[in-house]
């Protein structure tokens, strides 16, 4: 599969060197083009289409920073180098004006399972609620009762022509167009009759023709820039400061981080960096300059005395920056840094730093494999332990109502995906129907329905519900992957649709039978308030750890499955929210 990739040079580049571009800006530790290579990979040939004039050594600048070959094609001549390829040969086109928030690898694995003959259109259709109609019922109390959002659609004019991400097409399909945008490429594909699909993407578009998006993509990847194996060739200086090979930085510098420094970079005495800051491989930064939340691109030069800040600069006239060797004459090893006063994420920048979790991200995957050992090593114990006392419930249930043993109702898991959720049946064959007539009488606020004396509820359902002896079926959802034993109670799609924030957390982990709010929310069950549901299942995820989920299960056999609440404080010891200000806190955090 070959990557083709269409460049561009927008205005506040400038002329620069003659060969800066897009592609050439970096991002991270690493370079554009590199982090969309190794994002998307392919591993077929790899053709870069300026929509510029390139100058002389812009092909070489390109192999370079991506470390692999690059073959600069004009694109009034593309047809013909696709005309050589194998006409079968599947490829992935990607404008460089425009990144997906999300990253190039989702983005690819989306086009990358094919069993479409046609062309495909990654469509960015947004990440949030911006985009979305919502209506709200409440009743008399003031309490939600239903929500209905709809989202917009993939088909609307003004999101499938100008928020696509990538397109993927066959050679022998592109010999016959000729295009410099993915608006235009999809356009001519639909003119000479190949079949074409768009596929949704939730995501939202960073638009780097405009210098401020830049910046924010910077910023946006600035926290994995620390976190990824491909930056071992970087030193670590200080607690957010990384530093490629081949620097002099003067021991006089000072750099409040986050600030990630590329390879043969030369600061002279006096300067400051603070973050979020990436310097290009190459660049000179002068005696008593200050280079403050900007981008400087490759060989990009700061002259002494002068401020850069809040920019993406290209390069600029080397009136005061000495030749490297004069700079390395110092009597220094280089690589000198004025000590980190202060925590900049917190103090400077202003940037959300790192994910806050219990555990560190290696340490979180290890547990989660642990985790999911002692869910099916349980689940296969509940089954074969209480196969007697079920078959026993099954019988009872059949002679008790009509209707199927099972309770089988779709809910999201983890990725959204949505799997059927097995219990006890304890409702009356038509329960579903008749829900919508009772909606006004539900006791609880936000998108569940709960009553206490529900009329649905059969005689021998009443007992299941209260011994919690209809839930033993979920051991099966437990034993295929579905859910965990310990997680966010697993709703429906029309639930997780309140609350989108509190949606992404739930679905970043398996749903479970028990969890924190079963057996922390308030103790009159009818006066819930949905947004203590939210609260604490945001709490679960940021502190999940293999202790967390002893502490509930133990607090689950203790209350006889929620019977009773206990204090948050008595599972989550760190934690400072009183159960007073639950509504208040997850309000103010996810509302």
């Amino acid at each position: 599969m070959a990557l083709l990739i269409i460049d561009r040079r927008p205005e506040y580049l400038g002329e620069g060197y003659g060969t800066t571009s897009l592609l050439m800006l970096p991002l991270g530790s690493r370079s554009y083009i590199d982090y969309i290579i190794s994002s998307v990979g392919g591993g077929g040939d790899i053709w870069v289409a300026p929509a510029f004039e390139p100058s002389e050594g812009y092909e070489k600048s390109l192999a370079s920073l991506a470390g692999t070959t690059v073959k600069v094609v004009d694109p009034a001549g593309l047809t013909d180098v696709l005309g050589e390829s194998d006409p079968e040969e599947m490829v992935i086109v990607v404008d460089a004006g425009t990144c997906p928030t999300c990253g190039f690898s989702k983005t690819a694995a989306i086009v990358g399972d094919r069993g479409y003959l046609g062309a495909t259109h990654v469509v960015a259709v947004g990440d949030g609620t911006d985009r979305a109609r919502e209506r709200i019922v409440r009743d008399a109390r003031g309490n939600v009762r239903r929500v209905k959002r709809l989202f917009q659609g993939t088909s609307w004019p003004h999101v499938a022509n100008k928020r696509l991400v990538m397109s993927l097409a066959s050679a022998g399909d592109l010999t016959h167009v000729a295009f410099d945008s993915l608006s235009e490429l999809r356009r001519q594909l639909g003119d000479s009759g190949v079949l074409q699909q768009d596929q949704p993407l939730p995501t939202d578009l960073v638009d780097l023709n405009e210098q401020d998006d830049v910046l924010e993509l910077a910023e946006h990847l600035m926290p994995s820039a620390f976190r990824r194996a491909h930056h071992r060739r970087y030193s670590k200086k200080g607690r957010h400061v990384l530093v490629g090979s081949d620097c002099w930085i003067d021991g006089s510098v000072r750099i409040v981080g986050p600030v990630v420094i590329h390879d043969d970079v030369i600061v002279e005495e006096n300067a400051s960096i603070i973050g979020p800051t990436i310097i290009g491989p190459g660049c000179r930064i002068g005696r008593n300059s200050v280079v403050a939340q900007s981008v400087l691109a490759r060989d990009a030069m700061v002259d002494c005395d002068d401020t850069v800040r809040h920019q993406v600069s290209s390069g600029g006239q080397n009136h005061g920056v000495q030749p490297h060797a004069a700079l390395t004459s110092h009597g220094t090893n280089g690589n000198g840094f004025a000590p980190l006063d202060f925590d900049p994420y917190d103090s400077i920048t202003g940037m959300e730093g790192p994910k806050l979790e219990a555990l560190p991200g290696y340490q979180k995957k290890v547990q989660m494999r642990i985790k999911r050992v002692i869910d099916i090593v349980a689940a296969i114990s509940v089954l074969i332990l209480f196969a007697p006392l079920l078959l026993i419930v099954a019988a009872i249930i059949k002679i008790d109502s009509r209707g199927p043993l099972f309770f089988m109702h779709n809910r999201e898991g983890k990725g959204g995906k949505v799997f059927p959720c097995i219990k006890f049946r304890t409702m009356r064959k038509d329960a579903h129907a008749l829900q919508k007539e009772l909606y006004a009488q539900s006791e609880v606020d936000g998108p569940q329905f709960k009553m206490d004396h529900d009329p649905r509820v059969t005689r021998f359902g009443a007992f299941l519900r209260a011994s919690n002896l209809d839930e033993i079926p979920q051991f099966i959802n437990v034993l295929l992957g579905h859910m965990s034993m310990i997680g966010p109670r697993p709703s429906p799609f029309r639930e997780n649709q309140v609350c989108v924030p509190w949606r992404r957390a739930r679905l970043s982990v398996n749903p479970g039978i028990t969890g924190l709010w079963q057996v922390c929310r308030s103790n009159d069950r009818s006066e819930g308030d949905f947004h203590e549901w939210i609260f604490y299942d945001t709490i679960y995820v940021k502190r999940f750890s293999l202790w967390l989920d002893v502490k509930i299960f133990a607090a689950t056999v203790l209350t006889l499955g929620g019977r009773w609440s206990v204090p948050l404080s008595w599972i989550v010891r760190s934690h400072h929210h009183t159960r007073d200000g639950v509504q208040s806190q997850s309000t103010a955090q996810l509302g």
